[in-house]
């Protein structure tokens, strides 16, 4: 049996405890110590989680030799900053999504995850579900024709209040939060983007809010992407191709549903066009005709938690002895920051 991974946590936020509880179901993966600024915090959070160690200070726990990896789940602001300093202690480092404010933040760590030779990745989940992986592959697959659009939204309601980071003057911001999920989806199905256009909202602060994009991808692809940190949206993701489309529903951070849908030639037997048009006229008939496209929706779980397919392909690399993913790759996660700081600077 392999050695388990011991793993570090930096930060003791809700994320960080949401990770803590989904490592517990990844064999091979064992939570050794969290840290925080405040030994208190360090302290009782450690307690309540059962975890052995409590550091205080990033330096403490990236000193400590019993530390293989380090899951960065601390303010958005410090994490390109924590993954350069881990990278450089040689420590594999797995950092919540965004992994830096910016795209010269983002380089930074790249250089320095290539020059350490130390395995990095984003944690962004959504790629590594199972229904959202399925969507992808059946796209890459050609088997629908060349993908020609991609919609989708992530959005639901918060205040200062209920999500303070979301609000942080650093940091923070609908895009960095929420579209970076979208944008990664984008990235990945329909390839490099040429043209970035965007309308923002943004509150009494400068924080953007809202954000409405429109990616053009150099295949000629389109993908309109809406994010909110005040308003409920639609929450799923549809690719749309020449001969089919594939969506997955809500919600998308946690997808479990997926439906294909193909298309053929119009037909229209001879004789029967009276028919046809009789009984679609019937609400009864379009009602259930509904419920049986929604049967049609195919199934697949994540597991005991949406971020266990992640640690799983994590602790895949870890083992490979990789540097980088080949789902989520360093080079995608910097376009990605390059796209955000261009919608957040079209004035159009």
């Amino acid at each position: 049996m392999a050695q388990d991974i011991r793993v570090g946590v930096v930060g003791t936020g809700y994320i960080a405890h949401t990770m803590v509880a989904a490592i517990g179901h990844v064999p091979g993966l064992r939570v050794v110590g969290i840290c925080s600024a405040s030994a208190d915090r360090a302290g009782s959070v450690a307690k309540a989680l059962g975890i052995a160690t409590a550091f205080t200070g990033v330096d403490a726990l990236l000193a400590d030799p019993a530390v293989d990896m380090v899951y960065i789940a601390n303010a958005t602001a410090e994490h390109a900053t924590v993954a350069i300093r881990a990278l450089e202690a040689g420590k594999a480092v797995l950092s919540e999504k965004p992994f830096a404010i910016d795209s010269a933040e983002a380089q930074q760590v790249v250089a320095a995850a290539r020059r350490t030779g130390v395995l990095f990745m984003e944690a962004v989940a959504t790629p590594f579900l199972p229904a959202v992986h399925n969507a992808l592959a059946d796209v890459a697959s050609g088997r629908l024709g060349a993908a020609r659009q991609l919609s989708a939204s992530f959005g639901y309601p918060t205040t200062p209040a209920s999500h303070p980071g979301c609000y942080a003057a650093v940091g923070g911001g609908v895009l960095l939060d929420r579209a970076v999920y979208l944008v990664t989806l984008a990235r990945l199905a329909l390839g490099p983007v040429v043209d970035v256009r965007a309308q923002i909202t943004r509150d009494g602060n400068g924080v953007d809010t809202e954000a409405a994009l429109l990616l053009t991808h150099a295949n000629g692809a389109t993908a309109q992407l809406t994010a909110s940190l005040t308003a409920m949206l639609g929450n799923m993701m549809t690719i749309a191709c020449e001969r089919g489309a594939v969506t997955v529903a809500a919600p998308l951070l946690s997808a479990e549903k997926i439906a294909v849908e193909t298309v053929g030639p119009p037909s229209r037997p001879t004789g029967a066009s009276g028919m046809r048009d009789r009984v679609k006229a019937r609400p009864m008939f379009r009602r259930l005709a509904g419920i049986a496209r929604l049967r049609k929706m195919g199934f697949a779980s994540f597991g005991a938690s949406p971020y266990v397919p992640e640690l799983i392909h994590f602790r895949d690399l870890y083992r490979a002895g990789a540097i980088e993913s080949p789902v989520l790759p360093v080079d995608v996660s910097l376009d990605v920051m390059r796209i955000l700081d261009a919608a957040r600077e079209d004035r159009r």
